[in-house]
């Protein structure tokens, strides 16, 4: 223990005397006259006083210093995936399980300091082994070793027992976590290394996200270890029932084979799939044989009006080209010469009308109420395309649509001459320009020429223009055929009549033609395909959960300017397989976000249907489903990988031992260097000066001094 001073003790002696001659000549003569024992007492109190304040004026610290031995700790970080279940029944795992696994952890620890540890997708501290369950769907054995090391830090880590198979599904690569790790890694392995008979489930490939009375392909890759090479069937279900079936035989042992199915997606919704493979009596086990998808079926079915200024080669064309498409319902409205309709007035449009198609309308004799009807459809949301056409009125075109269009036709009637469109940079990368050899711009000038305006349209802000002219072989920067998405509208104008040339061309050019007719269906899909300007939106976080999982929906609200609503309530109604309702409410987290965890779920295909309210009025509604199910993820692979744990245990100054081998894992964790209790030396520091006591002190003595001297008179 040592005493310390802010400033120079010297300078606390000299002022110890100075207290001391101070006090001294304050108690040398008192009126009234005291005696000298009394004189002496409060002479000592003052310069005790004078003294301790002096003292704390230097700042004294006092330092102590303590050793004390602390023991080691093993931290212990146990596989929990389902993976590790295999060895309780592996005919090559010499009777070792995960029982096992236990018994040694528990046996080769006894009496040491341990941190035990868990970790599937993440790492979770557990109170004992007994408490472990082998329940997860994933191992990410790179991202535990790097979150036990930083839990560990600030303890004296000796060594990690590390018990696992070796067979990690997520995260990277593991090595090179063992590489950085602090102490040596003890890999326990459970398991068996050599080849099991099983036939598993590789990967299913389809399209997640499909269109109604489509016919989807499936394509499933099967592996084969260990097996003969047997018939294989392979069945496609939705719930119970069966959708398709595929007949093939397995590989010789090591290889895989695809086989496809193909069945028609039925009604819009969501859709649980269930993939499952033959079962052979020998495999090592069939939760491989066994994967689920799931695939969001859309609606696909187009209503189109087409409306047509006048009778027109390219009317003709454009609705025989849309006739050919079994997804679109196709409905003509052509004008006559007094603006009348050959198929009677035109009435309101319903809102089953998916998108407007105008042939050159509204022309010179289009009545005003008709045009009225068609500007009031696309404010409200209707997509809407226009092709220019020879009989078009332009300035009607402008006065009435001008703000809705991505081109603004000039303000006079053009002329017009022969030339083609000359895709624009941003083209390639739009979805209506997703055409077979979309780099060919050799294309256009192969097709015949339409005709372009002399008078040229111009874009309108925010519009996306996808095409230029050119004529006479002269690039012009005049917009040709632009889109525009503004809010909920979305439109797009082709400005070149003509558009009939390019459906009836020679043998030679029916090639390029076929391309035209995809871009015509690319740029109707892109209209009708709706934006996601919901105002409630609420999704799960994953679309399957596993069985065990904490399922978990996530929401957003705004408001009408799609600005975050974050004072809302969420309800959500949850509707189990069974046809159960659950109520809940969703908690929000700030700026527009909503949550909702409900815990685990039985397996099956739930649908939710979530509204939100604000101040008692409806905000919005959204609903949506999500399946439970077992997963096969952990059992793709039923080999264990010796070889990886010991290279872990290498590469981190470990040792590699099996989980039936209790000594061999005490000996390695206490012949590690790191294994003895260390001596760890701590220094306190005491400032004085902010001591209480001494405060407590000072105010006592100089008290006491006051009583005595009012006692005797002094005051």
């Amino acid at each position: 223990m040592t005493l310390s001073f802010g400033s120079s003790p010297w300078l606390l002696f000299i002022a110890a005397i100075v207290a001391a001659g101070v006090s001294f000549w304050a108690y040398r003569q008192t009126i009234p006259d005291l005696s000298a024992a009394r004189k002496q007492g409060l002479g000592v109190l003052r310069f005790l006083t004078l003294f301790l304040v002096l003292l704390l004026l230097v700042e004294p610290v006092l330092q102590r210093s303590r050793q004390a031995t602390v023991e080691p700790v093993i931290g212990v970080l146990v596989d929990r995936s389902e993976s590790m279940v295999l060895a309780d029944s592996l005919p090559g795992g010499k009777g070792i399980g995960t029982s096992d696994l236990v018994a040694t952890l528990k046996r080769a620890t006894a009496g040491m300091q341990t941190s035990i540890s868990g970790f599937g997708a993440r790492t979770e501290v557990i109170p004992d082994l007994d408490s472990i369950a082998f329940t997860l769907d994933r191992t990410d054995l790179a991202t535990a070793l790097t979150e036990t090391a930083a839990s560990l830090s600030d303890r004296p880590l000796a060594g990690l027992i590390l018990a696992t198979d070796g067979l990690y599904n997520a995260g990277a690569n593991p090595l090179y976590a063992a590489e950085r790790f602090p102490v040596p890694i003890h890999t326990v392995a459970l398991g068996d290394p050599s080849e099991q008979k099983d036939v598993r489930i590789e990967d299913v490939l389809t399209n997640e996200l499909t269109y109604a009375d489509m016919e989807v392909p499936v394509l499933v890759r099967i592996r084969n270890d260990g097996m003969d090479t047997e018939p294989v069937v392979v069945t496609l279900f939705s719930g119970e029932t069966q959708l398709a079936q595929a007949d093939g035989v397995l590989p010789p042992s090591g290889n895989e084979v695809s086989l496809e199915l193909r069945y028609p997606a039925g009604e819009p919704g969501r859709k649980e799939l269930r993939v499952v493979v033959s079962r052979y009596p020998d495999e090592v086990t069939y939760r491989n044989n066994e994967a689920r998808v799931d695939v969001r079926v859309l609606e696909q079915k187009k209503s189109i009006l087409l409306l047509a200024a006048s009778p027109s080669p390219d009317v003709s064309a454009m609705v025989r080209l849309l006739s050919t498409d079994e997804t679109v319902s196709l409905t003509v409205r052509t004008q006559q010469r007094d603006g009348t309709w050959y198929e009677g007035a035109l009435e309101p449009l319903s809102e089953g009308t998916d998108l407007i198609m105008a042939m050159g309308f509204p022309g010179p004799t289009s009545t005003p109420e008709d045009v009225r009807l068609v500007a009031d459809a696309i404010q409200t949301g209707t997509p809407f395309m226009y092709v220019d056409q020879l009989s078009s009125s332009r300035d009607r075109l402008g006065e009435q649509f001008g703000s809705l269009l991505p081109l603004i036709p000039p303000p006079s009637r053009p002329t017009y001459v022969p030339g083609t469109l000359q895709p624009s940079p941003a083209a390639a990368a739009h979805a209506i320009f997703d055409i077979d050899g979309r780099t060919d711009v050799g294309r256009w000038r192969r097709l015949p020429p339409l005709a372009l305006s002399e008078r040229a349209w111009s874009a309108a802000p925010g519009a996306v223009v996808l095409a230029t002219s050119e004529i006479r072989d002269i690039a012009l920067p005049d917009p040709v055929f632009a889109v525009l998405r503004r809010g909920q509208i979305k439109t797009a104008v082709l400005a070149t009549p003509g558009l009939w040339r390019w459906m009836l061309v020679p043998e030679d050019l029916e090639q390029d033609a076929r391309a035209v007719e995809q871009l015509f269906r690319n740029m109707v899909q892109w209209l009708f395909a709706a934006d996601d300007d919901r105002l409630v939106r609420v999704e799960p976080a994953e679309q399957s959960f596993a069985e065990g999982d904490a399922v978990v929906l996530r929401g957003q609200v705004y408001d009408e300017a799609l600005r975050p609503i974050s004072d809302a309530s969420m309800s959500v109604q949850l509707t189990s397989p069974q046809g159960q309702v659950f109520p809940y409410e969703m908690q929000p987290r700030g700026n527009g976000r909503y949550v909702l965890d409900t815990g685990t779920l039985p397996a099956g295909m739930y649908q939710y249907e979530a509204v939100a309210l604000r101040d008692g009025q409806a905000v919005g509604t959204d609903k949506g489903s999500f399946s439970i199910g077992q997963r096969s993820r952990e059992f793709r692979r039923t080999r264990a990988d010796f070889d990886l744990l010991r290279q872990i245990a290498a590469r981190s100054g470990g040792t590699m031992v099996m989980a039936n081998d209790p000594d061999g894992l005490e000996q390695a964790i206490r012949n590690s260097p790191a294994f003895t209790p260390r001596t760890e030396s701590s220094t306190e520091s005491l400032r004085l000066w902010q001591w209480y006591p001494l405060l407590l002190l000072l105010l006592t003595l100089l008290s006491t001094e006051w009583f005595l001297r009012k006692r005797w008179g002094l005051v």
